[in-house]
């Protein structure tokens, strides 16, 4: 085992120690441009084409690059196009790539993309994905095994020149190519995933870091890619990302200045929310519960409804100690609809709680249903996060107003999402993210053949209404189809429970400049980020 790697594990969450010897890891924690901050859990895989978790994503999103990348405002600016040309009918786009390499040398090829894409697209990958690509022709008919790769719509017209075929304009195309699963890939980066150290350690990238270390306790080292085409721009020469899932023990981390950002837990908010460290930020993003439709129970529309009025979201919010809003739709105020914002432009105010007309309808449900009992069960899916707390306070809301009883299954996110995906559950907390800047992306996953409706709801004028929304070339009408769309599926038919839309709040060091934080996709880009000289 390296040097570096004996004194990366001293310097463990745990111990944090430094080398007393000069070593390369003291060189790293004394380097002025040293970005240290945490992550919740170990990152076992780096793939682009099945990433769901965030921190995934926030480490591919310094360690690669696509055509795209998001700037300092949430918009997408060339990376690796270094021209891009549109058709005039906005469906035919043709990318030059500039002169770029992998961290070996290699160049950077239209061909990179197209595998990287195909990859992600075809059947047997089976990944979350898959679904980002269906605006280019053919994708989902790929993805469902009904044609040939060759059909895609993803042409190499040579090394330097990438076209894709849009089946119509497609709003926000270039955003959506800035996010992880466009990225490209090296042939090694298709093998099948390993949870080997030495398959992060061996991957090839092509962004501005690429990584040094992966210790024994997961910490992730990245050193500044002196190969990437813009590396002028980068002033970071490392950063490192400890593990640690313990709130107390992140916030003692970053008092005792081991740590220059840390997302900072519900308990602690209050005492930094007036200090210049304190950051807070709507993400796109709405936490919902979300029911599996196979089950009799809640393919009753008033026994859906009872659960909504007997949930107290402004408890729910207290209890959580978080600057988070009640939530009365799955989008978020912070998305843009045509003129202002969505939720300003179409309101949906939350349910106010109201046990006693929750219990009415539960009991005319259950006469519907002809059951003189609710199940003596209910598995709900959660987080083994700080939202436990929201699923106790959920478990114990539903005990006293409708005396439901639910079974708690606090697991990871990768785990949760394989228990959706078979059904096991009967009621699972959801925490959809916009994953490009348009709310058609939040109502999309109650389509019927969409990948993420893990709890199989189906209503055809409800999927017809999002096609609407979807091929409708002016904003203000698919704002209007949209808001259609949301009101029936969540005041009509009460096919998901919105509970509250989601704030990140952080604490960041004042010398730390040029951190971006995004809304949507990655949550970090550290491109401009420096640390300021005192």
């Amino acid at each position: 085992m390296s040097m570096l790697r004996n004194c990366l594990l001293l310097f463990s969450l745990f111990s944090l120690a430094a080398c007393q010897s000069t070593t390369a890891a003291d060189d790293i924690l004394t380097n002025r441009q040293t970005l240290r901050l945490t992550i919740p859990h170990e990152i076992w895989r780096l793939d682009a084409s099945l990433a769901v978790d965030a921190n995934e994503t926030l480490i591919l999103n310094q360690v690669a690059e696509g055509l795209m990348r998001l700037d300092r405002n949430n918009r997408p600016i060339p990376a690796l196009a270094e021209k891009v040309n549109v058709s005039a009918d906005q469906t035919v786009y043709t990318f030059q790539l500039r002169n770029a390499v992998w961290q070996d040398g290699e160049p950077v090829t239209a061909y990179d993309f197209a595998r990287a894409w195909k990859r992600t697209l075809h059947p047997k990958t089976d990944s979350p994905n898959a679904y980002l690509f269906y605006p280019i022709v053919n994708a989902q008919n790929y993805h469902r095994g009904e044609v040939s790769a060759d059909k895609v719509g993803i042409t190499v017209v040579n090394e330097e020149t990438l076209q894709v075929r849009l089946s119509q304009p497609t709003r926000n195309f270039l955003t959506l190519l800035a996010l992880t699963p466009f990225l490209p890939q090296r042939d090694s980066f298709t093998q099948p995933p390993s949870t080997n150290r030495s398959t992060l350690l061996s991957l090839k990238h092509n962004g501005p870091f690429v990584i040094l270390d992966v210790s024994a306790d997961g910490t992730i080292v990245l050193k500044k890619n002196e190969l990437y085409w813009d590396q002028e721009q980068v002033k970071l020469d490392y950063i490192i990302f400890y593990v640690s899932n313990h709130p107390t023990r992140t916030i003692n981390l970053y008092n005792a200045d081991k740590i220059d950002i840390t997302r900072i837990a519900r308990e602690f908010a209050q005492a930094y929310a007036n200090t210049p460290e304190f950051h807070s930020i709507q993400l796109w993003t709405t936490q919902y519960i979300r029911f599996n439709s196979k089950n009799s129970f809640f393919q009753n529309e008033k026994i859906r409804q009872a659960i909504s009025l007997a949930i107290d979201r402004e408890q729910l919010v207290s209890v959580l100690k978080s600057q988070a809003q009640p939530a009365g739709g799955l989008i978020p105020p912070s998305v843009k609809g045509f003129r202002s914002a969505f939720r300003e432009e179409a309101p949906l105010p939350p349910d106010k709680a109201n046990s006693g007309q929750a219990r009415i309808l539960l009991q005319e449900g259950m006469q519907e249903l002809r059951i003189s009992q609710p199940p003596s069960a209910l598995v709900m899916l959660s987080y083994e996060d700080d939202r436990m707390q929201l699923a106790v306070e959920l478990k114990k809301q539903l005990k006293q107003a409708l005396d439901l009883n639910l079974l708690l299954n606090t697991t990871s996110r990768a785990e949760k999402y394989r228990l959706e995906k078979r059904g096991e559950f009967d009621l699972t907390l959801s925490d959809w993210a916009t994953t490009y800047p348009d709310a058609y992306t939040l109502l999309d996953t109650f389509t019927s053949d969409h990948p993420a409706n893990t709890g199989g709801y189906k209503d055809k004028p409800y999927d017809e209404t999002l096609k609407r929304a979807a091929h409708s070339p002016q904003v203000q009408k698919q704002v209007k189809y949209l808001a259609q769309a949301e009101k029936f599926l969540i005041e009509k038919d009460h096919a998901a429970i919105p509970l509250y839309y989601v704030n990140d709040t952080i604490l960041i060091k004042q010398r730390v400049k040029g951190h971006v934080h995004h809304p949507f996709g990655a949550p970090y880009s550290f491109k401009w980020t420096y640390i300021e000289e005192p």
